[in-house]
């Protein structure tokens, strides 16, 4: 919706896609939605189909690649892939690479840009919180498909979404914000250290006594 709203404004092109992963019944209808939504506000949207298949890796894993593959195919060279990340998964990732035991490249998260392919990946709503968004989106009367897959606790993501979470909440009411600005400072620190080794690198490249 902000998208639309801004490209229109400034004269750039939209459009959208849907992964269609297969995985439930009404999968078909929320594949129509999206493209009848996409269309209400002027967005041409193509549906993608994908086979997730199992990878000893969970069934999340699994749909996540093939929804990324589904999105490098469809990129086109000067296009940027936008997708909507918020805070509050930004830092339900940030304890899910903590308890992974990462260092500072994962707690890093997710980042707002990255290269991808041979263009980049925007996350524009990483500071934005979901009660945020979902009031933006009853503001302005906008229909939207909640997957029942998202109430389901035997996925960890689901786990922390739905149980943890709250818990921290209830105690820390902020606990999302700082979580998520964890994850920003992890990836300065992770910038910084790439810094670094670029520059002993180098210094070691000028060293004649350096192997090749």
């Amino acid at each position: 919706h902000r998208l639309a709203q801004a490209c229109a404004a400034g004269g750039r092109r939209l459009r959208a896609v849907h992964v269609h992963h297969g995985l439930h019944a009404d999968a078909d209808a929320w594949a129509d939605h999206c493209v009848a939504q996409a269309a209400a506000l002027g967005i041409a949207c193509v549906v993608r189909r994908v086979e997730v298949r199992p990878n000893g890796r969970g069934l999340e894993d699994a749909a996540r690649r093939a929804r990324y593959a589904a999105f490098a195919a469809e990129r086109r060279d000067d296009e940027c892939l936008v997708l909507a990340h918020h805070r509050d998964d930004q830092a339900e990732t940030f304890l899910l690479r903590a308890l992974r035991g990462s260092g500072v490249d994962g707690l890093a998260a997710m980042r707002p840009w990255r290269a991808y392919q041979r263009g980049w990946l925007w996350r524009p709503l990483l500071g934005i919180a979901r009660a945020d968004l979902h009031e933006h989106a009853v503001a302005h009367g906008l229909h939207w498909i909640e997957d029942p897959g998202n109430a389901d606790i035997g996925f960890d993501r689901n786990f922390l979404r739905n149980e943890v979470m709250p818990l921290l909440r209830q105690r820390w009411p902020h606990a999302a914000d700082s979580f998520a600005r964890s994850a920003a400072l992890s990836a300065q620190a992770s910038d910084l250290l790439d810094l670094e080794d670029a520059s002993a690198l180098l210094h070691a490249m000028r060293d004649e006594r350096t192997l090749d």
